[in-house]
């Protein structure tokens, strides 16, 4: 169960003042932070610069000073012990911050939302500043708290922060943080399973730690779903696979809801695996070809287009892909010496070469890098961008 655990507010009788300017703001967003002329300064990170612009906008003291007088009137009516009560009830202002802009991330503990606004900053953070928070998340770890034992079985996984390359260490954090039912720890697991790492690869270990995290709930950057439909595709359950990836945005589940789905649009289905092949996962080329042949003969000449690419992948770079699309043009119509045959041939060769090209820096490129592990879910394309940095210095 995902749950956002708060701390204390910064002074005495703050309850209806902070709670105004949290709805205020929250229902203005980012935008409403932001006035003219702040520019993001060249080197700061968009999340500081939004910070930045949130203090400067001076929308909180606006609201804190509106609803100065009324506060005090129920302050006195409430009384001391009410108070101090509801101060547990409302966000630090880093926690607001980050949950006005990237949202609620999944906690299981009372320390859990201090934790990953802290991971969150190790990024940024340079020198002494980075060490004391790493200090402070260490010390989490050894205190059980399982969003830091994640934290430290993924900087173990990657060998970050000097720290070397330990997949024993790390398994064995990440084991000790999903005995609480912590979700990206039980997810961890499941990907180093499936992957081997530091082990054997085991997919059916994989697939009832993915199913465990699962059932604790959905997160909004479809990891868990993706990995999880991937899985029982893999494993020839095609019921399964389309049920874990119904309303998933992973491309990982593109492949089995486009390969199973003959009544989404031939466009769509190609467009789902395509967006698949840039997950490092190749069965979308494959179903390319497979699904072109089962739309028909068409003018575009899709059928012949995809099986040519298809085969490339097992042919040598000399391939003559002229000959190739002669061949299978000649071999798909009626009339292979007819009015516009060279045309078409030419038109498969090309597109043959360009999209083949594409895909491979599709592939190469994976931005989401569905194969990392996360030190916290939801582990969305602006969180991959945060560490990409850091983890480019992994020893």
């Amino acid at each position: 169960m995902r749950t956002v655990n708060v701390q204390r507010c910064v002074s005495r009788g703050s309850l209806h003042v902070a709670t105004g300017a949290l709805m205020l703001v929250a229902a203005a967003g980012p935008a409403a932070a932001q006035q003219p002329g702040n520019k993001p300064t060249s080197g700061v990170t968009p999340e500081i610069q939004w910070n930045r612009d949130l203090l400067r906008s001076g929308r909180v003291e606006e609201v804190a000073a509106s609803m100065a007088q009324s506060n005090k009137a129920v302050q006195e009516a409430a009384g001391t012990s009410v108070i101090d009560r509801m101060r547990y009830a409302l966000p630090s202002v880093e926690q607001l911050s980050s949950s006005l802009k990237y949202g609620n991330f999944i906690t299981v503990s009372a320390q859990g939302s201090e934790v990953i606004t802290l991971i969150r900053e190790v990024p940024v953070r340079k020198g002494k500043d980075r060490n004391d928070v790493l200090a402070k998340l260490l010390n989490f770890s050894r205190q059980g708290v399982p969003e830091a034992q994640t934290f430290s079985g993924f900087v173990y996984e990657y060998g970050l922060f000097g720290a070397r390359r330990d997949l024993k260490l790390a398994r064995w954090h990440y084991e000790a943080a999903a005995a609480q039912r912590y979700q990206p720890a039980i997810f961890n697991l499941a990907n180093m399973a499936y992957l081997g790492k530091g082990q054997p690869p085991d997919p059916e270990r994989a697939r009832e730690l993915i199913h465990r995290a699962v059932e604790i709930g959905a997160e909004p950057s479809s990891r868990v779903c993706g990995l999880a439909s991937f899985i029982e595709y893999r494993r020839g359950d095609r019921d399964a696979a389309i049920r874990l990836g119904k309303s998933c945005y992973s491309g990982l589940a593109n492949i089995p809801n486009a390969a199973y789905d003959n009544q989404m649009p031939l466009v769509r289905r190609i467009k789902l695996l395509r967006d698949s092949i840039g997950t490092g996962a190749p069965d979308g080329y494959r179903w390319l070809e497979q699904i072109t042949q089962q739309a028909g003969p068409d003018n575009q000449q899709l059928y012949c287009k995809y099986r040519i690419i298809n085969r490339l992948r097992s042919m040598p770079a000399s391939a003559d892909v002229k000959a190739l699309a002669r061949t299978c043009y000649e071999n798909s119509v009626h009339d292979p010496a007819g009015v516009g045959a060279e045309s078409t041939i030419r038109g498969i060769t090309t597109f043959v070469i360009s999209e083949t090209q594409a895909l491979d820096q599709l592939r190469r490129a994976d931005r989401f890098h569905h194969v990392w592990s996360v030190p916290y879910l939801p582990f969305a394309q602006v969180d991959v961008d945060l560490y990409e940095p850091v983890m480019k210095e992994t020893k």
